[in-house]
């Protein structure tokens, strides 16, 4: 990761994040716990571009899930607050697609996204986290 990138990433985390954390604690009822990928999403090049893509491929598609198909009533947010661990960003796999991308396991929930490819595509991916949490809940 350059300097342009380790800058753009540096303002995200500090201008971004908490809001977008706190978007998703508010959804969730409770502090979600967040493991966030840095070195892995900070694509070469594109600095200019990490607050609109990575909102769009990571934070929104998760935070509309739990908001709209989980947390939809206490025992959404029950089963949400006894099962999540945590959720995961990263692009660890290069996977373009909700399907490959998104996955649960061990109270895990995943988004492994290309944080560059079908940046506009956030309804099928929180259909995709959605559909992952409501059959591991």
């Amino acid at each position: 990761m350059g300097l342009a990138e380790r800058r753009a990433t540096k303002a995200f985390q500090d201008n971004e994040l908490p809001k977008l954390q706190k978007a998703l604690d508010d959804a969730a009822g409770f502090a979600v716990t967040l493991e966030i990928d840095w070195e892995n999403l900070a694509a070469e090049g594109y600095g200019d571009n990490y607050n609109e893509w990575w909102k769009s491929v990571y934070f929104t598609p998760v935070i509309r899930a739990i908001k709209e198909d989980i947390a939809i009533d206490d025992m959404g947010r029950e089963a949400l607050q006894e099962k999540l661990k945590k959720i995961v960003f990263t692009n660890r796999g290069d996977y373009y697609s909700p399907e490959s991308a998104i996955n649960w396991k061990d109270g895990v929930l995943t988004v492994d996204h290309s944080p560059t490819t079908n940046v506009e595509y956030i309804d099928d991916r929180k259909q995709r986290a959605a559909s992952e949490m409501l059959k591991n809940l």
